[in-house]
C-alpha cells in the first residue's frame, strides 16, 4: 500500500548527472483559516555545490479506504510565491505559502505542499559526459487547515464479508485527522465472546493517518473465539493528541 508520513522525502532517479541534495522545512505545519497563521514560510536550503530549480505546489490530500493516496491539485487553496525558482549553491530560498480557501472550516482540511526539484539544462559537454546518475529531490510535506472546533471521533464498525471473513472499519466522524499510535481493536460477539486482534491482524491500521471524512479498512479471519457469534461489535483504543 502507498502510505505517507507527516513529512516524507521522495526520491526519484532521473539520468544523468551528479548528486544536488536539498533542504526543506517546515514538514509538517498548521494553518488557520484567516489572518496572521494563514500564511507560513517555508525555508528550501541548497546545501550542493550547483545550481537547483525547484518548484513548489499545493495537493488536496484523498486517501481511500485502503490506505492508498491519490491526490488532487490544490492550486485554488493556496497562493505560493514564489512557485518556480533555481537556487544558487550554498543558498537558501524562502517561499510563502498563504491559504486562500473558505474561512469557515468546521472540518479540517487536509493538503501536501510539495517541493521538487526539477532538471536542470545541462551543456553539450555535459550531456556527452553523460554517465553519472542524478538524484532529484521530493519533498512532501503536510498540511493542514485547523477547524474551528477539534473534535475527537473514530467509529469502528464491522460486517462479514461474503467468505466469512471479517471486516473491520475505522471511520473518522471527528473534526481533525487521527495518528492511530498503540491502536488496540478487540471484537465482541452477541454471545458475550470476546477477541482482540493481533499485531499482524492490525498491521493496515496501526499508526496510520486517518484523515476527516475518510475510512480505514483490515480484513481478518474469523476467529474461533466469534465462530458463534451473531451480531460483532468493536472497541477501540489509541492515543490521541492533537497539536496545532
Amino acid at each position: 500500500m502507498f502510505r505517507k508520513t507527516l513529512g516524507i522525502l521522495l526520491l526519484l532517479i532521473i539520468f544523468p548527472f551528479s548528486l544536488m541534495a536539498y533542504q526543506l522545512s517546515p514538514l509538517n505545519a498548521t494553518y488557520d483559516p484567516s489572518g496572521a497563521g494563514s500564511a507560513k514560510v517555508y525555508t528550501i536550503v541548497n546545501d550542493s555545490d550547483s545550481p537547483i530549480a525547484i518548484e513548489v505546489r499545493a495537493e488536496q490530500r484523498i486517501v481511500d479506504i485502503d490506505g492508498n493516496e491519490n491526490n488532487q491539485d490544490g492550486s485554488a487553496y493556496f497562493m505560493i510565491q514564489p512557485n518556480k525558482m533555481i537556487i544558487r549553491p550554498d543558498s537558501t530560498q524562502l517561499v510563502r505559502v498563504q491559504y486562500r480557501g473558505p474561512q469557515t472550516v468546521t472540518r479540517e482540511l487536509s493538503f501536501r505542499i510539495i517541493s521538487e526539484q526539477i532538471a536542470m539544462p545541462r551543456g553539450a559537454q555535459q550531456e556527452e559526459a553523460g554517465q553519472m546518475i542524478s538524484f532529484l529531490f521530493v519533498y512532501s510535506t503536510s498540511a493542514y487547515v485547523k477547524p474551528s472546533r477539534i473534535v475527537e471521533s473514530v467509529t469502528p464498525s464491522v460486517t462479514v464479508t461474503e467468505d466469512g471473513k471479517l471486516e473491520i472499519v475505522l471511520e473518522n466522524t471527528g473534526s481533525v485527522h487521527q495518528m492511530l499510535n498503540s491502536l488496540a481493536v478487540t471484537l465482541t460477539g452477541d454471545d458475550g465472546s470476546t477477541y482482540t486482534l493481533t499485531e499482524e491482524e492490525l498491521a493496515p491500521l496501526s499508526g496510520q493517518n486517518l484523515l476527516t471524512d475518510s475510512k480505514l479498512r483490515t480484513i481478518i479471519e474469523r476467529p474461533e473465539a466469534l465462530s458463534a457469534a451473531g451480531n460483532i461489535t468493536a472497541e477501540i483504543s489509541y492515543d490521541f493528541m492533537y497539536s496545532a
